[in-house]
């Protein structure tokens, strides 16, 4: 039995032994390893309690043997052999031979996954209409595609095995193969055509196996017609880029802002000064007073100045639409909301200005959100659960008196005390007049810029413009100043091409004609003196545009005739008309 039982331990294959009654009898070395016990432990045991789902039980029961049965023991998987034990044709017990094949299996399983592979990249080089190349460390070709190898006049059968120098003309696979340094986007020429192709090396655990190469280009033409598209695609981008900074950037600085005065100077110093600081502004002014034009100028004075301009009026958004234009929506939040939802203006105007125009005119209720986003430096989506930092730079306008709309309850005090942090009041023309004839003359500038008609104002207008009141302020100034050139047709702007409020509100009753008081009559002494006063009026203002002109153009008659629009003869007879000496002695 010891001599039985060594030869039994030598196996590398497990065997048990067990007898009518299903206990344990013989069990080998390599039996216990894989079961994980000891030989002594497991002799006279039952072998169901060693090994819960042994088969082998069923032998004593059958009478037949079993062959190539996998069972699982424990993490391992076994493959066993059993047989029953006859004594003169009775069955007395049983016996397993059994092999651990855990690593046979991890081994099959890879072998399978890498044919899956291998076929899979047989399949893509064949099907594709790549022009692709596989060469093993000597060179040898392990896989091509069929339109390459049919491009090289072979079929794929006939391309693998051999070297590639005797399929693909100029070839340099081999030579990557043998250094493992890459060749990117070289040219190759073969039968006559010529390709761009990469040749890369293939590295496994640090060894070059082989190279693996591709036609990238079939031929040089295909690489310009792409370098063009990439061109026009490039150049696209870079204007819906350019025009995207427009619409989002700032247009003016402090450059545009038009006037010398002691009154407008003081508001650009104090809103330079701000603009050095990410402090919260508030431009407080009359409406026309270029309010806007003054945020866009502390925007681009600033550090922020790369950042996004993101304007709101928030007397223009209808109340209910005020948050999502704020604060945005998530997708599903109200019935036609975007797909994916929307950013509202907090987050566009992150890393930039958020210029909130007519704040006075906000809702109370948008007014505690508001403050909170203020104080917080966070919003919320509507419908959303998820809050988003936001850094940003506020600029508040308003033509209205917060003050008083505070006294009044309709306007929250926190938030008036929350933004009211660098208030900049903005003169009104009344208070700028010195700079009247500055700001109409530049609008003129900038008409004949756009049109080519360049346009000079009469002495008349040009007092009646310093004279005047002005309620709109600026955008008052600007229609006014359209009007007229729309309605001269020369190049000097005459007292009838202003509009008639403003000449009544300047003119006094002395410096009219005088006027029969009764209704004037055609060929009445009245009306023949009102309409000489008013040829008097005119030709005043021709001499004086005149003069202008030959000034301007430093005394060269012909510039002059083209700053008025006349033809030089034109010019002589109306100098000689008035009396005017071409050279102003």
């Amino acid at each position: 039995m010891q001599q039985i039982q060594s030869i039994i331990d030598s196996l590398t294959s497990g065997v048990i032994a067990i007898d009518i009654q299903g206990t344990i009898t013989v069990i080998n070395d390599a039996a216990a390893r894989l079961l994980g016990v000891s030989k002594e432990y497991t002799v006279g045991r039952p072998l169901l309690s060693v090994v819960p789902n042994s088969g082998l039980v069923n032998v004593l029961l059958t009478g037949k043997p079993e062959v190539g049965r996998p069972q699982v023991i424990g993490e391992r998987t076994v493959i066993a052999n059993r047989s029953p034990v006859f004594v003169k044709d009775t069955v007395v017990g049983a016996v397993s031979l059994f092999q651990d094949i855990t690593e046979m299996e991890k081994i099959s399983r890879e072998l399978d996954s890498t044919k899956a592979l291998v076929q899979t990249l047989e399949t893509v080089l064949t099907g594709a209409g790549e022009w692709i190349v596989v060469v093993d460390f000597s060179g040898i070709i392990t896989m091509i595609s069929e339109e390459y190898a049919a491009f090289n006049g072979m079929t794929a059968e006939q391309a693998i095995g051999k070297h590639v120098t005797e399929v693909i003309e100029n070839t340099r696979m081999h030579v990557v193969a043998q250094t493992g340094v890459a060749e990117m986007g070289e040219a190759q020429t073969i039968k006559g055509r010529e390709l761009i192709v990469n040749r890369i090396p293939i590295n496994v655990g640090g060894r070059v196996l082989g190279a693996y190469g591709r036609v990238v280009f079939k031929s040089v033409d295909q690489l310009w017609e792409l370098a063009a598209k990439l061109k026009l695609l490039e150049s696209k981008v870079y204007y819906y880029e350019r025009e995207l900074n427009k619409l989002r950037g700032a247009r003016y600085s402090f450059s545009s802002i038009i006037g010398s005065g002691p009154a407008i100077t003081a508001a650009k110093a104090e809103a330079f000064r701000a603009a050095l600081t990410d402090s919260t502004v508030l431009l407080l002014g009359e409406t026309g007073t270029g309010k806007e034009l003054f945020a866009h100028a502390v925007h681009s004075a600033g550090h922020r100045r790369n950042g996004p301009f993101i304007k709101v009026n928030c007397a223009a958004v209808p109340s209910e639409l005020l948050e999502s234009e704020l604060f945005g929506y998530e997708e599903g939040a109200f019935t036609g909301a975007r797909k994916g939802g929307k950013p509202g203006k907090f987050e566009l105007a992150t890393g930039g200005t958020l210029f909130l125009d007519e704040i006075g005119d906000m809702p109370l209720a948008m007014q505690a959100k508001l403050l909170r986003a203020i104080q917080e430096r966070e919003v919320e989506r509507v419908g959303g659960t998820v809050t988003r930092r936001i850094d940003i730079r506020i600029i508040a306008a308003t033509a209205q008196p917060l003050e008083d709309l505070v006294e009044q309850g309709k306007f929250r005090a926190d938030l008036y005390y929350r933004i009211h942090v660098i208030p900049i009041r903005l003169p009104n023309l009344r208070e700028c007049s010195e700079d009247i004839q500055t700001i109409a003359e530049n609008f003129l500038i900038q008409h004949a810029s756009e049109t080519g008609e360049p346009k000079l104002l009469a002495p008349e207008v040009l007092k009646f413009l310093t004279c005047y009141s002005w309620p709109g302020n600026i955008r008052e100034l600007q229609n006014v100043l359209e009007r007229a050139v729309t309605m001269s047709r020369g190049d000097v702007i005459l007292p009838e091409h202003v509009p008639p409020h403003l000449l009544l509100r300047n003119i006094k009753p002395k410096d009219l004609p005088a006027v029969h008081p009764q209704r004037s009559m055609p060929g009445d002494a009245g009306a023949e003196s009102k309409i000489s006063g008013l040829k008097r009026l005119r030709e005043h203002s021709e001499k004086d545009a005149l003069i202008q002109a030959i000034r301007a153009s430093n005394f060269n008659k012909t510039k002059a005739a083209q700053l008025l629009g006349i033809h030089r003869t034109a010019l002589y007879k109306r100098l000689r008309k008035y009396n005017i000496s071409p050279q102003l002695n």
